[in-house]
């Protein structure tokens, strides 16, 4: 079993690009109240469609706050997978000097 992480960074960049164009493309709003009618039903449905257009619009908020989250912790593991890099690379190229 292998503890290395593999990130595809272009995967993750593009599927977070997908989940931020839904997300931006969803559109909470309630259709407008039914009226002239004085049914409880259609009380209860106004209302629910008004609890809904909330629920929507904090799902979106949020929604939208997760992909940010995880774009700044991709562009983290990027930032240190190179800092990485560039360690072992110099680390590398020091110990071949040593051995010459």
């Amino acid at each position: 079993m292998s503890n290395e992480v593999k990130v595809v960074y272009a995967d993750v960049e593009e599927q977070l690009g997908v989940m931020e164009n839904a997300a931006s493309t969803l559109k909470p709003k309630a259709e407008s109240p039914i009226e002239g009618n004085m049914l409880d039903v259609v009380t209860k449905l106004n209302e629910l469609s008004l609890q809904l257009e909330q629920v929507l619009t904090s799902y979106q908020a949020v929604l939208q706050n997760n992909i940010q989250t995880t774009e700044n912790s991709v562009q983290y593991l990027k930032e240190q997978d190179q800092r990485i890099s560039t360690t072992i690379n110099g680390a590398a190229s020091s110990h071949g000097r040593l051995m010459e």
